[in-house]
């Protein structure tokens, strides 16, 4: 989701938008292109898993400000039904006295069907949103809210930059581009890769790059001992020459972190709500493998073609597909090339998300024209959720 916010607040800005993005993490960075600004308060902070029960009315007089200060009558919110219901009640509260627009998107859903709870007052909200079919269908069953199903995309230029595959054999590299907890399957991938170097299913020495950042709040303490748990499995399967950690890359450099991979492995093992890794690494014309888990399957499309979609858990057909990609250059280039023109083609944040977004402000506001940086307003995001 901030990877999302990140490219989605830079584009609406070159588009002419004034941006403000509200959160609570201390020390939030800023894309750095005129228009955006980020502006902090603790009640939004999501490490404080225990708001306060002033939170609603510190909340109300600081929105108060801000949005009034700017003019800002369209707040575009991001996984407020999560935490605290604070930040909701505080702008449900100014929705009338400043004649607010309410948008809310949610990224990513925990609980059970018929078991969840949101915070949001589904009915005094103008629209609602879900990152994937998937997600929509959890939206309903889980809190009950009828959400629209609407994609986010990438920011698809500084990755349709990256040089595609030489079809030419050489040694290869894997990169699960992923928050280091247990969730994400780190070590799936290195029992995979176990596979790989065991059987000798690769001519060349293949390696894995991990992803690593303290960049990310721990809701769980899933990171807690998670990365050394990593690194005892790696050095009991006698493979530390074969896997590296990136660390603390940020979404400007992750174009590198594809370009110096051969494929890029996504072995979740929890339901993602869609996967925006998978998408970034494909239009970078790196071929896929995912699992089957949630709304991973809605960005891969076609098993076969941009890549390949396997069973949970399943470290044997793991292994089998990154080997076959990582030994046949001319499938893995042909594979990326179909990643790009797929993910160019249906998931492109500028030309897809960004104007369907920019129609739904203008009719929420009730601004003309079709151009949208001659739109008035701005829209602000408040980040209250990961």
């Amino acid at each position: 989701m901030e990877s999302h916010l990140w490219d989605y607040s830079r584009l609406l800005a070159l588009r002419g938008h004034r941006v403000t993005v509200l959160t609570g993490t201390p020390g939030a960075q800023c894309p750095g292109q005129p228009g955006v600004e980020v502006l902090t308060h603790p009640a939004l902070d999501l490490a404080r898993l225990d708001p306060g029960p002033d939170d609603p009315q510190r909340l109300t007089r600081w929105f108060a400000e801000v949005l009034g200060k700017r003019g800002i009558r369209l707040v575009h919110c991001h996984n407020l039904h999560h935490f605290s219901g604070a930040p909701a009640q505080a702008l449900e509260a100014l929705r009338e006295p400043l004649r607010l627009a309410l948008c809310h998107t949610y990224h990513s859903i925990w609980g059970e069907p018929g078991r969840g709870e949101s915070v949001l007052t589904a009915d005094r909200w103008d629209r609602h949103y879900a990152v994937s079919a998937f997600m929509r269908t959890a939206c309903a069953e889980v809190l009950g809210v009828h959400a629209e199903h609407t994609y986010l995309g990438i920011d698809t230029a500084p990755y349709a930059r990256v040089a595609p595959l030489d079809a030419e054999p050489q040694p290869g590299t894997v990169l699960l581009p992923a928050r280091l907890i247990p969730d994400k399957g780190a070590l799936l991938a290195v029992r995979a890769l176990d596979l790989i170097v065991r059987r000798r299913m690769c001519v060349f020495r293949p390696r894995l790059l991990l992803t690593d950042t303290r960049q990310t709040v721990d809701f769980h303490g899933e990171k807690i001992g998670f990365r050394e748990h990593v690194e005892k499995e790696i050095e009991k399967r006698e493979l530390t020459s074969y896997v590296e950690f990136a660390e603390d890359k940020g979404v400007d450099q992750m174009p590198d972190l594809y370009a110096a991979s051969t494929v890029v492995v996504y072995p979740s093992l929890f339901d993602e709500p869609m996967g925006l890794a998978p998408l970034e690494a494909m239009c970078a014309a790196r071929p896929v493998v995912v699992t089957r888990m949630g709304g991973l399957d809605e960005g891969v499309d076609n098993d076969g073609v941009t890549g390949y979609l396997v069973p949970r858990q399943d470290e044997e057909q793991l292994a089998a597909r990154l080997a076959e990609l990582l030994e046949d250059r001319a499938t893995a280039r042909r594979m990326g090339l179909s990643g790009r023109a797929h993910v160019t083609g249906h998931f492109d944040l500028r030309k897809i998300y960004l104007r369907r977004m920019e129609d739904a402000y203008r009719e929420l506001l009730g601004v003309p024209g079709a151009d949208g940086a001659s739109a008035a307003g701005a829209v602000t995001g408040v980040r209250a959720g990961v």
